[in-house]
């Protein structure tokens, strides 16, 4: 089971806070290099997603993973790195890795601009702002690398008073899943009284209403 940050941040109906998004940088920067461990050097460019709001996905156990199914219907240039828009060949993979950091940095900056007025300036440190600036360079060789960002994320760590990173990912995922107190009573309350036969038949009872049939899924599975 997981969210997207898209979808947390909807429920939140506000932005990343700054410790939320070194949490989320930190825990994408770990699979990042953990994915590219894995990759072929023969065939570099072989990891084929984009990282985005709708494809950055955040665990229950505070990790994160990416995804590129159901997200189709998105409009991803934003987070699409200049030389991928531009059709150019990559090398190395170095090359391919720094593709990645360009969108995890637009997402990230999507994540701290989410429904915050226009009027308003996106609050950030200067030392958080200075990372993801270096991950959104249009030059790739003046893109930060993911050791560069996972060494700025474990300084941060050293010299703040913040809760270990796979916390905040974890607190992120309960506003979804509704396991925060006062977020959403525990499903198996609300259909205590229902039948286990009627629940069944409440799925194939409501198709002019997708957001009802999708809690009701939601909440059957959940108990």
């Amino acid at each position: 089971m997981h969210v997207s940050l898209a979808e947390a941040l909807e429920v939140r109906g506000g932005p990343l806070q700054e410790e939320e998004i070194w949490a989320v940088l930190n825990q994408s920067a770990e699979s990042l290099q953990e994915l590219f461990r894995k990759v072929s050097l023969a065939d570099p460019a072989a990891v084929g997603f984009i990282i985005s709001p709708w494809s950055l996905l955040l665990l229950p156990s505070g990790s994160v993973s990416f995804t590129d199914e159901n997200i189709s219907n998105q409009d991803l240039r934003a987070f699409t790195a200049p030389e991928v828009l531009q059709n150019q060949s990559l090398s190395s993979l170095s090359d391919v890795e720094k593709i990645y950091i360009y969108s995890l940095g637009m997402t990230l900056y999507w994540g701290a601009d989410h429904e915050v007025p226009q009027s308003q300036p996106i609050k950030l440190g200067d030392h958080l702002n200075s990372i993801l600036l270096g991950m959104c360079e249009d030059v790739i060789y003046a893109r930060v690398s993911v050791r560069t960002v996972l060494d700025a994320c474990s300084a941060h760590i050293r010299n703040s008073n913040c809760a270990p990173s796979f916390s905040y990912v974890k607190h992120l995922v309960k506003l979804v899943l509704g396991n925060l107190s006062g977020v959403f009573p525990k499903p198996s309350l609300l259909l205590t009284l229902l039948p286990s036969v009627y629940r069944k038949s409440m799925l194939v009872s409501l198709p002019d209403f997708p957001k009802t049939r999708t809690l009701l899924v939601f909440l059957l599975f959940w108990i």
